[in-house]
Formats: structure tokens, C-alpha cells, sequence
């Protein structure tokens, strides 16, 4: 089956045989839904990653980067609501691309104060 990926407010959605489509990830599986108020402003494109690049500049070891990126996104979660692990930020569609961008800053200044260089 073709389909099609419109994202919008940093979620996607998917159109296929004039339906579209979402991701439950309680039920973990696609289920029908109302075409999107807005959709005529989605995009085709994905919206920018939610990786960033680290890069230790007082000699982290391995251990301790990952130790502090577990720390440092667990503490963006806790000061955004955002969780870019669960489906959509795991916020409604409305707010995802304000909440993700939340997320982005918090979790780049947590890392930047540990001594990391952020891209």
C-alpha cells in the first residue's frame, strides 16, 4: 500500500486510500482518524531530528557521557513535559513543536553545564 506522511505540530500522520492514519502507542498500533484541523498547512518533510551531537571537552569518559545524557534528558522531561521517546513528545499535537523545541534547550544547557560541547 502507498501512503503519504504529513506531519504537523512536529507529529505525522499518514494518508493512504483517501484515509488518514495515526500511531497509537497505547495500543501500538495505526488507527483511522479525522483529517487534522490545519493539515493544509502540514508539510511532507519530518520535522529536525531530536538528536544532538556531544562532544566532551574535559575528557568524559564513555561511562560518564551516557551517564550524563540519561541525566541530562531525564531532567529536560521533568522541566518540559516532553519525552521525544514516546509518540508525538507524548503532548497533544498542538503543542509538540513549542514543547520539543522546550525539550532541545533544556536538555543542550544541562549538558553544556556538565563540560560537553553541544551541536
Amino acid at each position: 500500500m502507498m501512503f503519504r506522511s504529513v506531519w504537523l505540530g512536529g507529529v505525522p500522520y499518514y494518508y493512504a486510500n483517501d484515509t488518514y492514519y495515526s500511531w497509537n502507542g497505547v495500543h501500538e498500533e495505526y488507527e483511522v482518524v479525522a483529517p487534522p484541523a490545519g493539515i493544509d498547512s502540514g508539510t511532507t518533510q519530518p520535522p529536525p531530528s531530536d538528536e544532538i551531537f556531544t562532544y566532551p571537552r574535559n575528557g568524559q569518559s564513555s561511562e560518564q557521557q551516557a551517564r550524563d545524557r540519561y541525566e541530562c534528558h531525564h531532567s529536560a522531561v521533568a522541566q518540559t513535559g516532553y519525552d521525544p521517546t514516546q509518540a508525538g513528545g507524548g503532548v497533544a499535537s498542538e503543542i509538540a513543536a513549542g514543547k520539543r523545541a522546550d525539550y532541545l534547550r533544556a536538555e543542550t544547557a544541562c549538558l553544556d553545564a556538565r563540560g560537553y560541547s553541544v551541536r
